[in-house]
């Protein structure tokens, strides 16, 4: 039978430098220790953590042996059992040679049979899988089976388990909880995996083995489940095989006890025939996952470089996550002389990994980041039996002990990037369709809109959105997996419109803190939200102070400058009294969650005027077992007067307070977080402020309207192998040579712009245009001298529409009719100066009103 054996390093008489260099011998009672049942043995086989990683298990123990001693073989030229060993000597201590031992007791009776004498049962439990572990709830014939922790081994390697999983709170921590079963399946390696307990409970009774922390009655090391045999992913094994694009198509919700959620590996063995990788990732809301692809060789010794392709080669490793900042920050690598142009720079991308990539809110899991990489420039196997494979890790957040996402998977023999943003780049660019110039009546504004003919996104697999749009991935086979974006591309100028009589309006307007993440504490915290008030109730003193100091910020930063109580009365324009607060509490999914996935946030309003009142109970009393905040909440009114020319006040605070009212009068509400958990800003201000008044225009006035193609994936349409370097001050280098693309038509590729946080796209500048409205009066005419307007191009196209690099003259402020005026509307007469800019060589023009 087998026996796992553990040694005790901290005895007083053990040191590790006295040890010989010919390894342990074990020998047991059974044959009065006359036959070694195991040698040259290495001590790090016998020891834990930091000295070595137990435990050695002993598969050949004799039935019957109640005793055996582990012994290092300081002598080899001695028969350690002839020569030291004796009943006698054993059992009064004795030896005649030093050499350091340890005698173990076999314990007899149900233990060695345990499996047999409490068979456990998996309610769910296949025993051949493909890419993920199944198991279900714990059972056991011999009563309930309350708490239990199961070390998962793969490939007969018991040195340490890949994962734990478990069930109740008695032995904490693991890292999945059961039932490993739908969503919450495990993504693994493929291999054989065996379940083999660590600790349990059954009926009241503790049970461990070696690799246990309770203590409980010992158990052997042995498995008492089948083994499961898990398949890789493969290219004609997904079980959504002709029915969606992604084959593959992974779910997955994990909870963790007592620590943090541990990474997930998948293999995918890839055809001889394989050029390409699809996949889709998308994390939770609040809290950022991070996937990585790295290429395996199946036969690196037939390879131009068996010593490169001996280690994993890295094809992507990026984090994704509502806790990303979002794409709003550009820098240029290489301005051009004017930001609008369309310019030629190499594309390059540095070593930082992982790459970044924000989830839209409430985007999970149909938002997600899609790529395609390019397997060209790799030396593949040819040999079926030795595939070439990737291994595919997801690591959850490590401040964050749950982890949820979205994951699929499609290799592909070829690939077609039919996307007009990069086919024909920059041959072809979209031309102006239909102009049409807007007054706006009664007040005194106009705006020039002008619609160019775009392009039809149609790229299966790949995103050129940072977030990607709000569309299932998964489902549709033929359909447009990236969304469609209009046939028309429309740009307003000026933007907003301008107001040539002089008027202004009001905004809705936030003061918000930087992004507000989620912190955890020992205590509790209670939310009790009724109808007219807000009730914070807090078991820890620290955790009141925190909410209350920060409250008390927020209103002093909103009261700044204004008198309270604020005052609303009828036909008043002052603005002060439409301030409110904002409170975000924490609502976790599930009770054990900390601040990350499986959270929401409630939102409660309360007026400025309300700060007066609030209530604050056992203030200066640290030692009191409980502190509450309670917020009295007062409707709104309008008192704005509804009768201005031109001034959409009334209607926007209109809006406002009923945002504000409705939210008062949500149904009761009360929710306790067990783990404190908190907003680092809690609270937050909004208000009405006014739009600042422009002066009357007169004469000539030129405003730009240029268009870019933002957020065009550099980074998606390129694959850039990378291998680990600890020597790098990143801890990565970049394999240059083996950089490939997918098969659009790049070149020449005109990057504009990258995100300095993510480092993932650039945004291509398609054209640009100036428009000048010479003859603008005063007093606003509607049928008149507004009217008149010109069009100028500051990109160069040729006759045929190709692009040309070098551009046209624009002098400010306004361009040279002789060299870049394409279009213009002089009294009542359209006139077209270069017909290539135009669809049809013409476009439509409406004068509204």
């Amino acid at each position: 039978m087998s026996y796992a054996i553990c040694l005790d390093q901290n005895t007083p008489n053990f040191n590790i430098n006295n040890l010989s260099p010919y390894g342990f011998a074990i020998y047991s009672n059974f044959d009065n220790y006359q036959t070694p049942l195991a040698q040259g043995i290495n001590y790090t086989q016998l020891f834990p953590f930091p000295i070595g990683n137990c435990p050695f298990i002993l598969t050949n123990l004799p039935a019957g042996a109640t005793q055996i001693i582990v012994i290092d073989q300081c002598d080899p030229n001695l028969n350690v059992a002839a020569a030291i060993f004796s009943p006698t000597n054993i059992t009064a201590g004795e030896f005649t040679i030093e050499c350091c031992y340890a005698i173990i007791d076999i314990p007899q009776g149900p233990p060695p049979v345990f499996c047999e004498t409490c068979p456990l049962i998996f309610d769910e439990f296949p025993t051949s899988t493909i890419g993920l572990l199944v198991a279900g709830n714990l059972t056991s014939t011999c009563g309930p089976v309350t708490d239990y922790v199961i070390g998962w081994y793969l490939n007969g390697d018991y040195s340490s388990p890949q994962f734990t999983s478990g069930y109740g709170s008695l032995f904490l921590p693991y890292q999945q909880l059961h039932p490993l079963t739908g969503n919450h399946s495990v993504p693994v390696l493929a291999g054989n995996w065996e379940g083999i307990i660590h600790d349990i409970a059954i009926n009241g009774v503790t049970y461990s083995s070696v690799s246990g922390s309770a203590g409980g009655q010992l158990i052997p090391f042995e498995s008492c489940f089948d083994t499961i045999v898990v398949d890789p992913l493969q290219c004609d094994n997904g079980p959504f095989q002709g029915i969606a694009k992604y084959t593959h198509q992974i779910n997955f919700n994990s909870q963790a006890i007592g620590t943090t959620s541990s990474p997930v590996s998948l293999t995918y063995a890839l055809n001889t025939t394989t050029k390409y990788f699809a996949y889709f990732f998308d994390a939770g809301i609040i809290a950022s996952d991070e996937i990585e692809i790295k290429w395996n060789s199946g036969n690196p010794n037939a390879t131009s470089n068996p010593s490169l392709y001996s280690q994993p080669i890295y094809l992507e490793k990026l984090k994704r996550g509502g806790d990303i900042p979002n794409p709003t920050s550009f820098q240029n690598p290489s301005p051009p002389n004017d930001p609008y142009l369309p310019f030629f720079s190499p594309p390059t991308i540095n070593n930082t990994w992982p790459k970044l990539s924000p989830s839209q809110v409430n985007s999970f899991p149909y938002g997600g980041f899609q790529r395609v990489l390019t397997l060209n420039t790799l030396e593949t196997s040819s040999n079926p039996l030795t595939p070439d494979f990737l291994e595919i890790t997801i690591t959850p957040n490590p401040l964050n002990n749950n982890t949820q996402w979205s994951a699929s998977f499609q290799c592909l023999d070829e690939f077609d990037c039919t996307d007009c943003r990069f086919d024909n780049w920059p041959d072809s660019l979209p031309k102006i369709n239909d102009i049409s110039l807007l007054k706006q009546y009664p007040c005194p504004s106009q705006q020039l809109k002008i619609n160019y003919s775009g392009c039809i996104d149609n790229s299966d697999f790949m995103s050129p959105y940072p977030s990607g749009p709000n569309q299932n991935p998964n489902t549709s086979l033929n359909g447009n997996l990236i969304g469609s974006v209009s046939s028309l591309i429309n740009i307003e100028i000026p933007s907003p419109p301008m107001l040539l009589g002089g008027s202004g309006g009001c905004n809705e307007n936030s003061f918000e803190d930087p992004q507000s993440n989620c912190l955890s504490s020992t205590g509790t915290i209670t939310l009790n939200k009724i109808p007219n008030q807000i009730q914070l109730i807090f078991n820890l003193y620290s955790d009141y102070l925190y909410y209350k100091n920060n409250l008390l910020l927020k209103i002093f930063q909103t009261t700044q400058n204004i008198t309270l109580p604020t005052i609303c009365s009828a036909g008043s324009t002052n603005l002060d009294y439409y301030k409110y607060l904002s409170l975000k509490v924490p609502i976790q999914l599930n009770s054990a969650a900390n601040c990350g996935d499986n959270t929401i946030v409630n939102v409660s309003y309360f007026h400025i005027n309300d700060s007066l009142n609030i209530v604050y109970t056992n203030d200066n009393n640290p030692s009191a077992l409980s502190w509450s905040i309670t917020i009295p909440q007062t409707p709104m009114v309008n008192c704005y007067p509804n009768n201005l020319s031109c001034n959409n006040c009334y209607s926007t605070i209109n809006n406002f307070i009923n945002t504000y009212n409705n939210n008062l009068f949500l149904p009761p509400f009360t929710f306790t977080t067990t783990v404190g958990a908190k907003k680092e800003y809690p609270f937050e201000s909004r208000f009405i402020s006014t739009v600042i008044t422009t002066p009357p225009l007169s004469g000539s006035k030129c405003f730009n309207g240029n268009v870019a193609f933002n957020n065009i994936y550099y980074y998606s349409t390129h694959t850039f192998p990378f291998i680990s370097s600890p020597s790098s001050p990143t801890g990565w280098t970049n394999l240059t040579s083996l950089n490939g693309v997918i098969p659009c038509n790049l070149t020449p590729y005109t990057p504009y712009a990258y995100h300095t946080n993510s480092g993932i796209f650039f945004s291509a500048a398609a054209y640009g245009i100036n428009t000048r409205f010479p003859h603008l009066t005063g007093s606003f005419n509607y049928s008149i001298s507004t009217n008149v307007f010109e069009i100028y191009s500051v990109t160069n196209l040729t006759a045929t529409g190709s692009y040309n690099v070098t551009p046209n003259v624009a002098p400010p402020p306004c361009p040279d009719p002789l060299s870049s005026l394409i279009y213009s509307y002089i009294g009542g007469v359209a006139t077209v100066y270069s017909a290539s800019y135009f669809v049809g060589g013409s476009p439509i023009l409406t004068i509204n009103p």
